[in-house]
């Protein structure tokens, strides 16, 4: 190899012996060598601060996530492996994966396995103040709360690991019981249809 080519093994400290005794002799030598090593040293010194929610969604990936006591139940009931509901769980670490659907109502859509593969998927999070609207149950839909509390329309609250099941035609709407954001996981056969207002 070249000097030109050991130059940034010799920057990372990975020479040794006879090859690094001749890269620092060339850049005693070589004021260019020595400015070029120089730039090796800045970019290898400049901190690159990872992602905020990058060591949140690393420890759900790997089983020490805040929801991992519902790892395997989503498991089973999204019919995927456990690996894989992990890294489902762990995308409510990152706030890019939220997408707005209604005011203070954000979901994660996601596919499921074959057993599931026809139903709508997904997490959603209410803010206090939010309303999932109502909406009428095609299939269907099973959910498990996986933090906060939500009241259905007859007024029964669910609260963390309850799951709640809606037989298809049934319709309700959801809110946050409390001041704490809810999330929920929900697996919704042939969808649902909402019951908005008409337009005027």
């Amino acid at each position: 190899m070249t000097i030109q080519e050991l130059l940034p093994l010799y920057a990372l400290g990975l020479l040794e012996g006879d090859e690094a005794a001749t890269v620092a002799k060339a850049i005693e030598a070589d004021p260019a060598l020595a400015r070029e090593l120089a730039g090796y040293d800045d970019a290898l010194i400049t901190p690159i601060a990872p992602p905020a929610d990058l060591e949140k969604r690393l420890m759900a990936s790997a089983g020490g996530g805040r929801f991992e006591r519902f790892a395997a139940r989503v498991s089973q009931l999204f019919d995927f492996s456990i690996e894989r509901a992990r890294e489902i769980l762990g995308l409510t670490e990152r706030a890019s994966s939220w997408g707005e659907e209604a005011p203070r109502v954000f979901l994660i859509h996601f596919d499921a396995g074959p057993a599931a593969a026809t139903a709508d998927c997904g997490i959603i999070r209410i803010t206090p103040g939010g309303v999932f609207p109502p909406h009428i149950h095609r299939g269907e839909e099973t959910a498990i709360v996986l933090s906060g509390a939500i009241r259905d329309v007859d007024g029964k609250v669910y609260r963390e690991g309850e799951e709640l099941v809606y037989a298809p035609g049934t319709s309700h709407l959801l809110t946050v019981d409390g001041d704490e954001d809810v999330i929920f996981v929900a697996r919704a056969f042939n969808g649902i249809e909402l019951q908005l207002p008409p337009q005027s």
